[in-house]
């Protein structure tokens, strides 16, 4: 009985081990972009004598990645890439587009172990708008999220902000906002992003603003997929099976 007991026993354990090692190879993944921005100016006022332009001034360029304590950081167009132990993150930043993206590969056992993998990148852009102009600023934005983990924060965004000033001390300044982003879970979305300002019979300042951020920031700890469930319960439906049987033998070797 003992050793009809112990094979049991050993085939519980080996079903646990089964269902738990999948998990080791579990990814989470975050990214976000803005591609093809341009932009594009209307004249609205084609008797003034003015052409429609735009002069742009600072230029404002930053990218900062994030993977497993180390960081890497950009003041300028370019790109940045980062790999750990337990994942990656990196990032590009152009006239035309701006990408952000995060990995983290999930390890056992939990160990509760803080780790952040992130990319975040951002463009502002000063300018000035002739007269009586409208200025069109376009770009296609994704975002996407695939989690396999827990986190204590997780998310991708893009947004896309512009502005006009009036004449100080008279009335706030003329400006949209974009902002599109997923949080806790897993998705994706391509959105469209546009805003328009439009100058009056004075040549204006303005700016605008981009930005694509990805983060993953938690434990690397895996989530079970369900077939893991159903094996684990498996499992322990054996165990207690194994334990009856060791209360009876030992019942009847009192009896």
């Amino acid at each position: 009985m003992q050793q009809y007991i112990n094979k049991r026993t050993l085939c519980a354990l080996a079903a646990l081990a089964a269902a738990w090692a999948p998990a080791q190879a579990n990814t989470s993944t975050s990214s976000a972009s803005i591609e093809q921005f341009q932009y594009r100016l209307v004249d609205l006022d084609l008797n003034d004598g003015i052409d429609a332009s735009i002069t742009f001034g600072t230029d404002v360029r930053s990218l900062y990645t994030a993977a497993g304590g180390q960081t890497q950081q950009l003041d300028a167009s370019g790109s940045t890439s980062l790999v750990s132990q337990f994942g990656s993150a990196g990032g590009t930043l152009s006239d035309t587009a701006l990408l952000a993206h995060a990995g983290m590969t999930h390890t056992v056992p939990y160990d509760d172990t803080q780790l952040t993998f992130s990319s975040r990148g951002s463009r502002v852009t000063e300018f000035i708008l002739s007269p009586n102009t409208e200025l069109i600023l376009t770009a296609v934005g994704k975002v996407e999220q695939q989690l396999d983990g827990r986190f204590y924060l997780s998310g991708s965004q893009v947004h896309m902000r512009g502005s006009l000033s009036g004449d100080e001390g008279t009335w706030r300044p003329k400006q949209f906002s974009k902002n599109y982003e997923l949080g806790y879970g897993s998705g994706s979305a391509t959105v469209n992003l546009y805003g328009s300002l439009i100058s009056d019979g004075k040549a204006r300042k303005g700016e605008f603003t981009l930005q694509a951020n990805a983060y993953l920031w938690g434990p690397v700890t895996p989530v079970p997929e369900p077939s893991t469930y159903a094996m684990l319960l498996a499992g322990t439906f054996v165990l207690g099976a194994v334990a009856r049987r060791r209360r009876k033998a030992a019942a009847a070797s009192a009896a």
